[in-house]
């Protein structure tokens, strides 16, 4: 019964810090493409079109324009999600891609 529950600490104690070192890792991959994806912000929407190509769809939200760019991944697939402005100018985005 003792070895039982020494076992069951040990493996409790692996998947914790197991699960610790993968959010971690997602969190720096994550930072790193906000960092990324920052660089866009202000500038004009032609630069997402050279950089990404043509948007998979263009939807309109609160007189704004959102360019949404499908990414087909190895694992998973994403989305990154521009907002654009009047001036076309990109103001915001969201992104579940990460790298």
């Amino acid at each position: 019964m003792f070895l039982k529950k020494i076992f069951f600490i040990f493996i409790l104690t692996f998947f914790i810090s197991s699960c610790a070192a993968v959010s971690e890792k997602a969190a720096k991959k994550a930072d790193k493409e906000n960092a990324y994806l920052s660089t866009f912000l202000s500038k004009p929407s032609f630069n997402l079109s050279q950089t990404f190509g043509k948007p998979t769809q263009i939807l309109t939200e609160n007189n704004q324009t959102v360019h949404v760019y499908e990414i087909k991944g190895k694992v998973f697939d994403c989305q990154r999600k521009f907002t654009i402005d009047n001036k076309n100018i990109v103001t915001g985005f969201v992104s579940t891609c990460w790298d």
